[in-house]
């Protein structure tokens, strides 16, 4: 049997941080393998214009059968499960390389929006069910994250390609909330790990999703 492949994207550090817990997740989940699927990590960069380019060229050299996005959202008290991304770039602050999207439609022909491919109602209960919290959010904000999820959904869609995919945010380590603000809400790596991988096998193993209360303010 063929290999098959989930792609799990990472960020690397942005806002004067040295680390991104999104890419240290993806880094250790690479080269896994679950059943006949394999684990490959891809780097993100937080660039307007580079970040979606970076993960059309790993669809293609891929040619995975789930996509999951992955990114830091400070403040945030457990993983968090993007239910939609939004046809829009509108950054708080600049990207690394200085640069300050405001209302920019990311695809001027594009859908307004784009809903998660990904079973996500199942991954929030099995998260959960490993004993790691978890949610499913209804914004995915409007700076590189949601950038790359609806850039994904969008090369997807415009290809018709059979591929799951979807963004989980993930909060600060411990590690980072000593160094920058103690009273954020964190997480150990290794439970994003566990939360992810979790989220993945929910994808291969999940064709009709469950139904469950998952409303939520954010």
């Amino acid at each position: 049997m063929a290999q098959k492949t989930i792609l799990i994207t990472g960020y690397e550090p942005f806002g004067g941080d040295t680390f991104n817990p999104s890419l240290a997740l993806a880094e250790k989940l690479d080269g896994e393998n679950y059943k006949a699927y394999e684990f490959n990590c891809v780097k993100i960069p937080v660039n307007r214009h580079l970040c979606i380019p970076t993960i059309e060229r790993a669809i293609e050299k891929y040619q995975p059968e789930i996509v999951i996005c992955t990114g830091l959202a400070y403040g945030r008290a457990g993983i968090s499960i993007e239910r939609i991304a939004i046809n829009v770039a509108d950054f708080p602050w600049p990207d690394n390389e200085g640069y300050l999207a405001l209302n920019e439609a990311i695809d001027e022909k594009g859908p307004a929006a784009y809903w998660s491919t990904l079973p996500i109602r199942a991954i929030m209960n099995n998260i959960r069910e490993a004993g790691v919290p978890a949610y499913i959010s209804n914004s995915a904000g409007t700076y590189c994250c949601n950038l790359l999820m609806y850039g994904v959904l969008n090369y997807i869609s415009g290809h018709n390609l059979n591929i799951k995919a979807g963004m989980m945010h993930v909060p600060y380590t411990p590690e980072m909330a000593i160094e920058k603000d103690f009273t954020m809400p964190t997480m150990s790596l290794e439970n994003m790990v566990k939360a992810v991988r979790t989220a993945a096998i929910a994808a291969i193993e999940t064709d009709k999703d469950d139904k469950v209360i998952c409303g939520f303010a954010q």
